[in-house]
């Protein structure tokens, strides 16, 4: 070690050091914690299902698994994510792939963390940027395709913050400063090598556009960005900017084509189109956020910071950050899901300005202060902070284990009881099933060949990518009755709660008791339906003249129906699927 090296390894400056490294480190491990959510998505049991039947059988392009939609085109927009998934759980397993899915955030939080080092932004900064963005990446971080869209935008936006370098941060509309010809900076700085690399986000939109849905508004942005990047360059440099704009136009270009490389190459532009200018209010996550509940804490300050970074930054407002963050805020005041199209962006755009408001009331100091800080320290008070630290680590890391170490399925929100009742009696057919425990069904009771008789459900998760409009709206008659808030096809048969009933002649129905409607509608059929088993959150009805009827083969008997009030408590690990009947337990469990 050379002297000046010594020199520098002074007893404060690694007292710094360490104390830096440890608020880092229970930084990140907060920040895990908050993308470790382990509580299965309601879909989860159908995504994967869907992939294994891709992997072991081949592409569908017709519905599944469905009586009442057979036959119906099915546009599957999410085909690579669910391959992902179940060749993942699959081969590691739902507790490999839960530690995955957190590993997948935390390289979110690290490009984030990665374009704030680049910047030289201090720790303070870092880490208050790392915990506003993961806390409100929390609910949207279960394991579900739309991961693949967050990864894929902070790609994407990793991808333009580095072909842009010495572009960004700053404003370059010239035309709202007309004094400004005579400064020594006159337009943007960037690398002609470094904007070649823009052809590597077509590739991300093709990858994006075969994984989830969420690629349009990611192409939307993509387009706004280049966009309002050339009209900066068309302000500064005039006719000089041709040939850049020509890059960036083709760029837009390459980008929707790339989109096109899909199963179903502009159908699924036309089928999403249609979809989505349909209301979903009876998706919750379609729905305007509901400002003032708990939950939305945290948008609530990410919301507070960004509007007061910009109020007080002293660092020059890039246009373009600024429009396009400002489109993704009023996205997510209209549909909640599009939360993480403005936490992302925040925390890649907004940490220099955090920054400049934190040095600007003296939170942030440069490396010497904190040194003569460090300096003041006594042995006493760094052993009290290495004791605090120590113990924080291992309370974090302790919370991180049980995150990733269970996928708990809980049995008051899911019926695990009243399924391993329809595998105990065997019942197959055709059955009408409330939405949220559909694909639930599937994985528990689908057909997986022809061979198998199974059980067919009326409705599921997969909505109208493979449910023409009439099957939606029947089954949320029956289900939510005619009440806001809903949505109804005009072109769907008038308002009728009992049609799923009849529709397809089903033979079983399973409903959830917390879906009063439902159960209104099935003891107003007590004549034609008989109850056969309930529990405190779920009812099963059988066909009177299948399963109510003595003289039918398939009669149950007084004694082999369960009609209680049980509370349903505990949580069993997921899959949590039943044992169907002939099955050996033990091997059932195994293969689980």
């Amino acid at each position: 070690m050379s002297d000046s090296t010594q020199a520098e390894a002074t007893p404060e400056r690694r007292t710094t050091s360490w104390l830096d490294r440890a608020v880092l480190c229970a930084t990140l491990l907060t920040c895990a914690i908050a993308l470790a959510p382990n509580v299965p998505d309601p879909d989860l049991w159908g995504h994967v299902q869907y992939g294994r039947d891709w992997l072991a059988h081949g592409f569908h392009s017709t519905a599944t698994y469905s009586y009442t939609a057979e036959g119906y085109r099915w546009i599957n927009h999410e085909n690579l994510a669910e391959l992902t998934v179940a060749a993942g759980i699959d081969t590691f397993g739902p507790i490999g792939m839960l530690i995955a899915k957190c590993l997948a955030g935390m390289g979110v939080i690290g490009l984030i963390l990665w374009r704030a080092k680049r910047a030289g932004l201090g720790l303070i900064t870092i880490c208050v940027t790392a915990l506003l963005v993961s806390i409100n990446l929390t609910y949207f971080w279960p394991m579900r395709p739309q991961l693949l869209t967050w990864f894929c935008f902070t790609l994407l936006l990793a991808l333009l913050s580095w072909c842009f370098q010495g572009w960004e941060g700053r404003g370059w509309l010239h035309w709202l400063e007309p004094n400004r010809e005579g400064s020594e900076s006159i337009g943007p700085r960037y690398s002609r090598f470094r904007v070649r690399f823009l052809w590597l986000a077509p590739v991300i939109l093709c990858v994006w556009a075969n994984s989830h849905g969420g690629f349009a508004a990611g192409y939307c942005i993509f387009v706004a960005y280049l966009g309002l990047r050339g009209i900066e360059a068309f302000s500064c440099f005039g006719r000089a900017s041709f040939g850049l704009l020509r890059r960036f136009a083709m760029m837009m270009v390459a980008g929707g084509l790339a989109t096109l490389i899909n199963p179903y190459g502009p159908n699924l532009h036309l089928w999403m189109f249609e979809s989505l200018i349909a209301p979903r209010p009876e998706i919750m996550e379609w729905r305007a956020p509901e400002m003032f509940t708990t939950l939305m804490l945290p948008f609530w300050l990410i919301m507070f910071s960004w509007f007061a970074v910009l109020l007080l930054t002293r660092r020059s407002r890039d246009i373009t950050h600024l429009i396009i963050m400002t489109l993704t805020l009023w996205q997510t005041m209209m549909h909640v899901r599009h939360m993480p199209f403005f936490a992302i962006p925040f925390g890649f755009w907004m940490a220099i300005h955090v920054e400049s408001v934190l040095r600007r009331f003296n939170i942030v100091r440069d490396e010497t202060d904190q040194q003569r800080a460090a300096t003041k320290m006594s042995p006493r008070m760094q052993w009290t902070f290495g004791t605090v630290f120590a113990l924080a680590f291992v309370l974090l890391g302790f919370r991180l284990y049980v995150r990733l170490s269970e996928m708990p399925v809980d049995r008051k929100d899911y019926p695990v009881a009243a399924f391993q009742y329809v595998a105990d009696q065997d019942l197959k057919g055709r059955m009408v099933v409330t939405f949220n425990w559909a694909q639930y069904a599937i994985a528990a009771f689908g057909p997986r060949d022809a061979s198998d008789d199974g059980l067919l459900i009326s409705f599921d998760g997969r909505y109208d990518t493979c449910y023409p409009w009439e099957v939606i709206d029947m089954n949320f008659d029956f289900v939510l009755g005619n009440l806001e808030p809903r949505y109804r096809n005009p072109n769907s048969p008038a308002f009728d709660d009992e049609r799923v009933l009849e529709f397809g002649n089903p033979e079983i129905v399973l409903i959830n008791r917390e879906q009063p409607h439902g159960v209104n509608v099935m003891f107003r059929n007590q004549d034609r339906w008989t109850l056969l088993y309930q529990d405190r959150i779920a009812q099963v009805w059988g066909l009177t003249s299948k399963y109510g009827d003595p003289t039918s083969m398939h009669y149950i008997a007084q004694e082999r129906r369960r009609i209680t009030d049980e509370e349903q408590t505990g949580t069993v690990p997921w899959p949590a699927l039943p044992v169907r009947a002939g099955q050996n337990r033990q091997l059932a469990q195994s293969n689980s």
